[in-house]
């Protein structure tokens, strides 16, 4: 049989219909020993090619198509050097340089290569004809090219006979139409069919078939022995082809970095290109035991052991480099957060990589590291949010743009933009698509609800698409650094945003053996990181060398209440509501509760809440006995599922490893299912009755998709301790940075209200008074103007630097003399009170107060003055009429219109409906109050629900997030939080109040609720009968 070396996956992004997997699962079925994938100009698939070929019991070929102005040429990798030559020319075509010429890259590699090292084929005669190439150049001959053939026996290349595959069914020629318009942003009805892959190009048992030969293969007689030395080509291609291009771990090596952190003892990192593996562990070794010293101050026995045990290990297996290139990253920046496994190692936490105490802790360092495991170590590091931009920065620039790239993602259609794409590609205006979405229903045959045969043919071939790669994005934080050209290992190009990526994701580049470092982005960090700054600008009293947090009384009393909006990892409505179910705040409960909250787990957690609070348990079975006491028995960590498969049905640490593996990917309930069988046997055999058996595996699948390490959670705690801590004894300071950073769970408004329940007074921006970020001091928060939203950063930028060249502004217009601005900057400022005391001290001065109407026709109008226009003309409109009218009016008729001393109800509705549009809240009340004929009705308030449990209730409340789940029977329904003016309170949206009522949640604004009041174990909430939005006036 015929090898395919002709083929094309869905990784022939915009193009391509087949997966790879789907490629290797037919030639196992039609008995194939190998099979290659050869995707149009990239190798985006080939990491999962190898992965589904392994599985499937054959050899992978791998190579590529390229394709080029008159001509293309296939070119599949003989050993690892025809792979990186490969890579390299990929990487040169996607750097855009005009003076790079496809078909003499290929004429040279394949003119330099060494014999063996890469197959080249092809139907260009042009290149063909060329003098390079020599044996490593072959004639490309398929039924797809018959009307060349003639033509290539006549450039005396030795030909090569393979099929082309792009199709499995004729049907996905019109899927490929369909992307082909997509891509082009055309009517699918002008893609003609001569620019799709030919018909031929389908699997076809026909083309694979072997002397004598017949259709699709039959030629003039003339023909037949070239054919036939085609074939034998074919099978010599197929022998020598690489079967595998990943061999082994990639790992940086410290010491190539221009410039280092960390100094490398007797081998000076600006010297030498890579440190001498001795000379990398006698530093790793002196930098443990210095941070050893730091950490612990007397180091014990079993310290030392531990150090010691880690170290030898790490050495083993060549991975000192790795912890010192994570070690130089870490030093870079202010404050990090090593998490993940990584936390469960005493290395790691004395180079400072992570914070938490592996041994005060108990955290299982085989997790991170053991004898038997063969993928290497994966250290992922938070860094504060607007610090790891630049960070990453700096190290691409240390390690060098040639070692290093981000990792990418691979982005892929979803089922709405498919849907609106294939739309769009039929001519379906954008306004007939969103009413189509809108209207989209499902009949109980899982058929579409429609009579227009149009939209269900629209429909149909969306769903064709719907999880077929479209183009590259970027990873959140890999980044891959290689001692060597990185371009070697993997294909290098530019997103569509000029970021620098690996071909792969980061499933792929785990697969190619090039070891990840995740750097991150957190905002809470920088949350701690500005509270801190904070206290020390202020002087107060705090001393961040000796800072223990979670031996806190008052931070454990916090987080047992569960009064911990704003606190990093803890804040959502769901953990407020374990924490006071449980009561506990303590370090080890909270680790426990920070990793039991998953999508799957809701009956365990409630069976947790209750054995806690006294209900007498016991192991599910013997063999499980002491394993999970820490949790009463309840399975909480992803080493958990291991340990259950080991003790339970006899799994080898290598299997249940697998198992524990399996968690994290896309597709995981689908692949822990592969394993039940063995569970279910190996249970068997060891006495263990079916009802526990179930009842242990449900548990774990509980776990899919969504699950943490021990060492996660408790890295994670720790932040959590530290924002808790920040927040209990420093309030202004922590909430100024809490709304500084736009973080969290919340929005600025539920920031807000929770600033003033905390006894916070909140101020407006002030030109004089504001810097850039919120500033915390006694009893208040002055708002910074990052919350304006409107304001662009470098018009406040400006004008805070003229403030501190020449001091404060004096009044209003020796702001607008001093600053160029644009309206909208102006109507900003203007509309959160940023000039409020300089109008009151001209006020005072002057004995007749100025409005911020008055404010805005100054601005405006030294701004149009200063453009040489005749007047300010009208603002943007985004600015409300009602705040800013009699001001126009006012300065119109050459006169200034007086605030009354005491305010009026209208001048201050007006006012608080200024600060919601510009600072997204308003300040010295809750926004209900802009409703006030609802505010002032009689109804409940959220702050005395704890009394009226069993009876129904109606609040008026403001949304301020939502959870949409499924419940067991695949029905939405939705958790929602809401505020009034006296407190936040939880309510359900069960799946017939969903169906009716959730529509009311998209715009934003009070909502009347009715409900019945429910405690469950000590928490308090709503279940939602009635919404109804609050009438405007």
């Amino acid at each position: 049989m015929l090898v395919p070396l002709v083929v094309r996956s869905f990784y022939s992004m915009m193009r391509g219909v087949v997966s790879p997997t789907e490629w290797a699962m037919a030639a196992k079925a039609a008995g194939l020993p190998r099979i290659a994938l050869t995707d149009r100009n990239g190798l985006y698939g080939v990491p999962t090619f190898v992965e589904a070929c392994e599985k499937a019991g054959l050899r992978s070929i791998v190579g590529v198509e390229l394709v080029y102005d008159g001509g293309r040429a296939v070119l599949i990798a003989g050993r690892k050097a025809g792979f990186s030559a490969i890579s390299r020319l990929l990487t040169a075509r996607a750097s855009g340089l005009a003076s790079f010429d496809a078909r003499a890259a290929v004429a040279s590699i394949l003119g330099e290569a060494t014999p063996g090292d890469l197959f080249g084929l092809t139907d260009d005669e042009v290149l063909l004809n060329r003098p390079q190439g020599g044996d490593s150049i072959f004639a490309l001959v398929s039924p797809c090219n018959r009307a060349a053939w003639r033509r290539l026996v006549a450039t005396g290349r030795r030909p090569v006979a393979t099929p082309e595959l792009s199709f499995r069914d004729r049907g996905q020629r019109e899927v490929q139409r369909l992307l082909l318009a997509i891509g082009a942003q055309n009517c699918i009805h002008d893609i003609g069919d001569d620019s799709l892959d030919p018909p031929e190009a389908l699997w076809n048992s026909a083309t694979l078939a072997a002397p004598p030969l017949a259709s699709p293969w039959a030629a003039p007689s003339a023909l037949v022995p070239w054919l036939e030395e085609a074939f034998t080509s074919n099978a010599l291609i197929a022998r020598e082809a690489l079967c595998d291009p990943f061999s082994g771990f990639v790992f940086p090596r410290y010491g190539m970095a221009r410039t280092a952190s960390v100094v490398l003892h007797a081998v000076p990192a600006a010297t030498a290109p890579c440190a001498a593996p001795a000379a990398s562990s006698a530093l790793l070794h002196a930098l443990v035991l210095e941070g050893a010293a730091r950490r612990y101050g007397e180091v014990t026995a079993a310290v030392m052991e531990r150090i010691d045990y880690e170290l030898k290990l790490i050495e083993s297996k060549g991975f000192c480099d790795y912890f010192l290139v994570v070690k130089d990253i870490v030093k870079r920046a202010s404050r990090i957060c090593g998490r993940g496994s990584a936390a469960a190692s005493i290395v790691a936490y004395c180079l400072f990589i992570t914070e938490v105490d592996p041994i005060r802790h108990n955290l299982y360092f085989e997790r991170f590291l053991n004898p038997g495991r063969k993928d290497p170590p994966d250290i992922d590091v938070d860094f504060a949010w607007d610090e790891r931009d630049a960070l990453l920065a700096e190290v691409i620039e240390a390690y060098g743009p040639e070692h290093t790239a981000r990792v990418a993602n691979h982005n892929c259609f979803r089922s709405r933009s498919a849907l609106r794409e294939t739309a769009r590609a039929f001519g379906m205006p954008d306004t007939e698509i969103s009413s189509f979405e809108k209207s989209l229903r499902v009949d109980e045959a899982g058929t579409l609800a429609t009579a227009d045969q149009e939209w269900k043919k629209i429909a149909r071939l969306s769903s064709s698409i719907a999880g077929l790669p479209r183009h590259l994005g970027t990873h959140s934080g890999g980044l891959i650094i290689v001692p060597d050209s990185l371009a070697d290992h993997v294909p290098v190009e530019a997103t569509g945003s000029g970021i620098r990526v690996t071909a792969w994701d980061k499933e792929g580049v785990e697969t190619a053996g090039l070891v990840k470092i995740d750097l991150l982005g957190n905002r809470s960090l920088a949350v701690v990181r500005d509270a801190l700054a904070a206290i020390g600008e202020r002087g107060l009293p705090f001393d961040p060398d000796n800072w223990h947090p979670i031996d806190d009384a008052d931070t454990v009393s916090l987080l047992a209440r569960g009064d911990t909006m704003g606190v990093f990892y803890v804040e959502s409505p769901a953990m407020r509501l374990l924490q006071i179910k449980t009561g506990k705040g303590d370090f080890e409960h909270l680790v426990i509760h920070s990793s039991i909250i998953r999508p799957a787990a809701n009956k365990y957690i409630d069976e947790y809440v209750d054995r806690l609070r006294g209900k007498p348990w016991k192991a599910f079975h013997p063999l499980l006995a002491g394993l999970f006491d820490e949790s009463y028995g309840i399975l909480c960590y992803q080493e958990d599922v291991s340990k259950a498969a080991i003790a339970l049905a006899g799994f080898s640490s290598a299997d249940a490893d697998a198992l524990r593996k399996i968690l994290a990917k896309k597709d995981a309930d689908a692949r822990l299912q592969e394993h039940w069988p063995a569970f279910l046997e190996g249970a068997r055999s060891r006495g263990v009755d079916e009802a526990a058996i179930r009842a242990v595996w449900d548990m774990m699948r509980s776990f899919s998709g969504y699950s943490f390490v021990k060492a996660h959670s408790a890295s994670y705690a720790m932040l959590s301790f530290q924002s808790a801590f920040l927040r209990a004894h420093y309030p202004a300071q922590f909430m100024a940075a809490v709304l500084s950073n736009h973080g969290g769970f919340y929005s600025t408004l539920a920031y807000a209200s929770e600033s003033r329940r905390m006894g916070l007074r909140l101020l407006p921006p002030d030109v004089n008074e504001s810097g850039w970020r919120c500033r915390g001091e006694e009893g208040r928060i002055r708002f910074g103007f990052c919350m304006l939203s409107s304001l662009g950063k470098g018009a406040a930028e400006a004008l805070l630097a003229e403030r501190d060249r020449a001091g404060p502004y004096v009044s209003v217009e020796d702001f607008a003399r001093r600053n160029r601005f644009e309206r909208i900057d102006a109507e900003a400022l203007v509309g959160s009170g940023a000039f409020d005391s300089l109008l009151g001290a001209q006020g005072r001065a002057s004995g007749q107060p100025l409005g911020r109407a008055n404010a805005l026709m100054i601005l405006l109008s030294i701004c149009a003055a200063r453009e040489g226009r005749a007047s300010a003309g009208g603002t943007s409109g985004g600015a409300p009429r009602d705040l800013f009218e009699e001001g126009r009016e006012a300065f119109a008729l050459g006169k200034r219109q007086a605030i009354p001393s005491q305010p009026i109800p209208g001048a201050a509705r007006k006012r608080r409906a200024a600060e919601l549009q510009y600072l997204g809240t308003t300040l010295d009340s809750h926004p209900l109050e802009l409703w006030p004929r609802a505010f002032a009705t009689p109804r409940d308030r959220a702050v005395d629900l704890r009394r009226s449990v069993g009876r129904r209730v109606r609040l008026l409340g403001w949304p301020i997030t939502a959870k949409p789940v499924l419940t067991a029977s695949e029905e939405p329904m939705e958790f929602v939080s809401f505020e009034d003016e006296t407190a936040i309170f939880e309510a359900v949206l069960f799946p017939e109040a969903f169906r009716k009522f959730r529509h009311l949640l998209f715009e934003e604004g009070p909502l009347w609720i009715t409900g019945l009041v429910e405690n469950n174990r000590g928490a308090i909430s709503l279940t939602i009968e009635n919404l109804v939005r609050a009438a405007t006036h």
